[in-house]
């Protein structure tokens, strides 16, 4: 049997989540060792094609773990936000709510960012740390825990024992399986059609909300004259529309989208996934943590589940270092109970937001519809209440964990 070396912090899965994760606490000089059962390039090429709203908190970790390099990450600003409403295909669009870029904004309140770039970024950074060990197409097959440390067994019959075990497996975690963990799971009964677009006339950088009759579409600016596209649908009419041949798919989109972009055509291939809403109830058990998608996955309607995870990083990466300058056992319970407790809030919070926005979009009741719509307007008039979503969307409320503040 193989045996390393004793490793501080051992993460499961090396997505954008866990990548960012072990980034960050070798940033602060600990020890960590990543573990993924696949390969950087299935990795890569798995999630092609894959983009990502970036709030301006997010944006404020990427800054403070040196990767923020707008070029390399090839990012696009959302300067406006537009809400709007359609009830059949082909009809006039009803504009609802514009959220635009006050004076006293500094900078954008989120950008674009594309899977694939980002991904880059953060392989490069964990390729030249020398903090980090990263160990590809290799799977934790039994782990073993006592009262001081936690023992993990290797597919390659390697074992490392490490003070804390982070799982960021994504949003299926086979490790909450393998414990038993209990969660709550709603499934929406729709899918989500995504993919990008070229286009001929400018985006302006707005970022548009659609509420159709059969589901939220979003349609966000990428760099250059790119666009993407977020079509959530019940689940038969999803599947019809996104089995269509790419002309008829691309006619269906302007049906809905109307003059928002011009002259549009697919680049790569569009995807599909089911939508659901899987929130573990304790996201710590035993010298472990479950972090991103793996403790939440959340609908994209609010393009938040990056973000959301990004603030679990930086968290955690701040109950670490206190527990490390206290000389403390970082897999301890306490310590992580310190985590969970301050992670709540947000979690049920936005969990619930875009479950209830979801449904409330989603309902074609007449009472409901005329409800959302005077509730839109009573928005759109008032500057305060988008200042406070605006804020929201950033991610500038509470208390903000050291990585998430310039």
């Amino acid at each position: 049997m193989k045996i390393s070396k004793k490793r501080q912090i051992v993460i499961a899965g090396a997505g954008l989540i866990g990548s960012t994760m072990a980034i960050a606490l070798a940033s602060k000089g600990l020890d960590v060792t990543v573990v993924d059962g696949t390969s950087e390039e299935d990795r890569i090429k798995r999630n092609k094609g894959r983009t990502y709203a970036l709030s301006r908190t997010s944006k404020n970790l990427l800054i403070n773990l040196d990767l923020w390099d707008p070029k390399r990450l090839k990012v696009s600003p959302i300067e406006n936000i537009m809400l709007s409403t359609r009830k059949n295909s082909g009809e006039t669009k009803r504009h609802l709510v514009e959220f635009k870029k006050q004076p006293h904004e500094v900078g954008p309140s989120s950008y674009m960012i594309e899977d694939f770039y980002l991904r880059k970024v953060l392989d490069s950074e964990i390729n030249r740390n020398t903090k980090i060990q990263l160990i590809n197409s290799t799977e934790v097959i039994e782990d073993e825990t006592n009262s001081f440390e936690t023992k993990i067994m290797l597919s390659d019959k390697s074992l490392i024992s490490t003070e804390i075990f982070i799982i960021s497996d994504g949003r299926e975690s086979g490790f909450a399986k393998r414990l038993n963990k209990t969660f709550f799971k709603k499934n929406y009964n729709q899918l989500a059609i995504v993919g990008n677009l070229s286009h001929e006339n400018e985006h302006k950088f707005v970022a548009h909300q659609l509420f159709l009759s059969g589901g939220p579409l979003a349609v966000l600016p990428l760099k250059g004259k790119r666009a993407t596209f977020v079509w959530s649908l019940p689940i038969e009419l999803g599947n019809k529309i996104s089995k269509s041949k790419d002309e008829k798919f691309i006619n269906h989109l302007k049906d809905n989208i109307g003059d928002i972009l011009t002259n549009l055509s697919l680049i790569g291939e569009k995807k599909i996934f089911p939508l659901y809403l899987r929130f573990l109830r304790d996201t710590i058990d035993n010298r472990k943590v479950f972090i991103g998608d793996s403790a939440q996955a959340i609908h994209p309607l609010a393009g938040q589940g990056l973000n959301l995870g990004f603030r679990d990083v930086a968290s955690l990466v701040d109950i670490l270092l206190k527990g490390k300058k206290l000389g403390l056992d970082l897999g301890s319970n306490d310590l992580l109970k310190q985590y969970e407790s301050w992670r709540s809030f947000d979690r049920i919070s936005l969990a619930t937001y875009t479950d209830f926005i979801n449904t409330l979009f989603s309902n074609n009741n007449f009472y409901l519809k005329t409800l959302r719509e005077l509730g839109m307007n009573a928005l759109d008039r008032s500057d305060l209440l988008k200042s406070f979503f605006v804020k929201e969307a950033a991610g500038e409320y509470g208390n903000l964990p050291g990585l998430l503040k310039q």
